[in-house]
């Protein structure tokens, strides 16, 4: 029985490996992304993030509108709400309601 040859990298090889400049990667990838667009993040509990998933999810598949469309008429709507919220919130919380910062 033959044994199988074993084949290593040679000295150069890391040559062919194309750097990786992560500056780059970042600037095509916000020229990718249109300019009325953008990406934001918040920790929310684990059920606000799963209805808000369902609730995404329902819309676009009833309507094949893109996500990204979805995703902001339902946060247009959530901020149409800001001060019913903001409302029962300070309610909650024992706070005289106050009046929006905007």
């Amino acid at each position: 029985m033959v044994k199988p040859t074993q084949f290593l990298p040679g000295a150069d090889d890391d040559q062919d490996v194309a750097e990786v400049d992560k500056t780059e990667v970042r600037r095509r990838a916000r020229q990718s992304t249109a300019p009325d667009m953008t990406r934001r993040s918040w920790y929310v509990t684990t059920e606000a993030a799963d209805a808000f998933t369902a609730a995404v999810d329902d819309i676009h598949f009833a309507t094949r509108l893109p996500k990204h469309q979805v995703v902001s008429a339902l946060m247009e709507a959530a901020a149409a709400q800001a001060p019913r919220i903001q409302a029962r919130l300070a309610k909650q919380a024992g706070l005289p309601s106050q009046t929006s910062h905007q």
